[in-house]
């Protein structure tokens, strides 16, 4: 009775019901899955969500073992993603800055002034709107500059909020056929060390149509990339584990799409990486132009559930292989 009154408190509530949904499909009662989660979560450091994005239900505790969960994730960072280095990355006005050669596109803040904001504004047929500081693709949004009616009150509301201007993107024409109302990007995941660097995951992220951003938190879906080739490969996934041979929007078949660019975006990837080498891993989110890739942001320590949902495996035992290099490199240094 202790675990069901535990079920039935706040956010453990909604997921009860979650499992309970998910009971009509694999037939598994809601209550000794709510019990393996709580397994897990002491066993594996899982979350909540770990449970149901890795499909903890249906695997056995070896298994479960190579996954690497929220907890594995949060010890794995202090030491492969310093915290020191978190404005480097995380703070987008200085990633323009930290990484221009690789970005592409001018940007804008309210710290310039009002005047320079306008100017910026008058010379772009649409600019898009983020805040600063910001995760998961939350309020970008794409505006067309002719309906900035007074240019006063948008500033200040820019003020307030926080956020910054940029350049459009432009995407390119081929991979606009997976949607062309979303920029969809690769998230390519590197590892750096001693002046070297390497290529670890990518996987591929199409928006929904709904949104500018591609991200899975904004009804996106992910394909995962097979790095020797530079093709999509197997169906796309969506944050419900819902899957598809094709993209939502458009109807594009995206198993053996090749992605225009790649070597260019391994290339481009590979250097950034070794601008600030003290953060070993580092997700960058690609966009591609008619001209090439442009780096969207960078994430210093980047999450690793859609990587292991679209590989459909754990990643644990490839980042232990990276654990034990950085730390025989802190020895050896």
């Amino acid at each position: 009775m202790g675990l069901l009154k535990f079920a039935m408190n706040g956010n453990y509530k909604n997921y009860y019901e979650s499992l309970k949904q998910l009971s009509k499909k694999n037939h598994k009662s809601p209550f000794i899955m709510f019990v393996d989660t709580a397994l897990s979560c002491v066993v594996c450091k899982s979350g909540l969500q770990d449970y149901l994005n890795y499909k903890f239900y249906d695997k056995s505790w070896k298994e479960r073992r190579e996954y690497a969960t929220i907890g594995y994730q949060h010890e794995f960072y202090k030491l492969a993603a310093h915290w020191d280095y978190a404005p480097f990355f995380s703070n987008k006005v200085n990633f323009h800055k930290n990484f221009k050669k690789f970005v592409k596109r001018k940007c804008i803040t309210y710290d310039d002034g009002l005047k320079k904001v306008q100017k910026f504004i008058e010379e772009h047929d649409a600019v898009v709107r983020k805040p600063i500081n910001g995760l998961g693709g939350a309020n970008v949004e794409k505006i067309d500059t002719k309906d900035i009616k007074n240019i006063e009150e948008f500033y200040e509301k820019l003020k307030e909020d926080n956020c910054f201007l940029e350049e459009l993107v432009i995407q390119n024409k081929e991979w606009s056929k997976l949607n062309p109302k979303s920029l969809n990007t690769v998230r390519v995941v590197t590892y750096a060390l001693n002046g070297k660097s390497k290529v670890l995951f990518a996987v591929a992220r199409i928006g929904s149509g709904k949104s500018i951003v591609d991200n899975f938190h904004q009804g996106g879906v992910g394909v995962k990339v097979d790095i020797l080739n530079g093709c999509l490969e197997g169906n796309t996934i969506d944050k419900a584990n819902n899957e598809s041979p094709f993209t939502s929007m458009t109807k594009v078949k995206v198993d053996g799409f090749k992605i225009p660019f790649w070597d260019e975006i391994v290339k481009m990837t590979q250097e950034a990486a070794l601008v600030n080498e003290n953060v070993n891993i580092v997700g960058w989110d690609v966009g591609i132009t008619d001209d090439g890739p442009v780096i969207i942001e960078g994430n210093r320590g980047p999450g690793m559930d859609i990587i292991q949902v679209l590989y459909k495996r754990g990643v644990k035992p490839d980042l232990e292989v990276i654990k034990k290099e950085i730390l025989e490199s802190k020895n050896n240094g």
